[in-house]
C-alpha cells in the first residue's frame, strides 16, 4: 500500500532534520508509543500500541535509516511484530525542503505492508488508518520538536 504527503513546519531544514533523529521528538510525536530507544546512529528499537478498528495491538519494532543526505532526505523503513496478530512494516523517502515562504516543507512517499491477522482487516480500512495516522503524527511532531528544544534551552 503505498501513502504519500508532505507537511510544512515553521522550523528550518536543520531543525526539522534534527528532530527526526530525536528518539525523544519520535517518542512523544508517534501515536500510542511507549518507547523509542537509539540502538545506533541509524537504528532505534520501540513499542507502539495501535488501534484500528476493532483491533488493539502492541508492536515492537525496529527503525532504520539509510540512503541519508543530510539534512536533505534519507530512507527510512520499519520493521514491527504483534505477537498472535501479525507484521506490519515498510519503507519510506523522507524529504525535506526550504521553503520559499520560510520554514521547511517536508515531503514523504511510503510503501506498507502487513500480514497476520491484520492483513484481513483489507486494504481499504488499513489505507485510511495510514492516512490518519500519519496526520496525526505530522501535528504531534511539530509540537513535539518546539517541547524537546525548549527544555534542552
Amino acid at each position: 500500500m503505498r501513502i504519500v504527503g508532505d507537511y510544512h513546519f515553521a522550523a528550518d531544514r536543520l531543525s526539522v532534520w534534527r528532530a527526526l533523529n530525536d528518539p525523544e521528538v519520535l517518542r512523544r510525536a508517534i501515536p500510542g508509543c511507549e518507547t523509542m530507544d537509539r540502538a545506533s546512529d541509524v537504528e532505534w528499537h520501540g513499542r507502539v500500541v495501535v488501534r484500528v478498528w476493532p483491533i488493539k495491538a502492541t508492536f515492537d519494532g525496529i527503525v532504520r535509516l539509510s540512503e541519508l543526505a543530510p539534512p536533505d532526505r534519507y530512507r527510512i523503513t520499519i520493521e514491527a511484530d504483534a505477537p498472535l496478530l501479525g507484521t506490519a512494516g515498510g519503507s519510506a523517502i523522507v524529504t525535506l525542503t526550504a521553503d520559499p515562504n520560510g520554514g521547511t516543507k517536508l515531503t514523504y512517499d511510503a510503501e506498507t505492508e502487513i500480514g497476520g491477522r491484520l492483513a484481513q482487516l483489507g486494504g481499504r480500512l488499513v489505507q485510511s488508518a495510514g492516512t490518519k495516522y500519519a496526520d496525526k503524527f505530522f501535528a504531534r511532531f511539530a509540537e513535539a520538536m518546539d517541547e524537546v528544544e525548549a527544555e534542552k534551552s
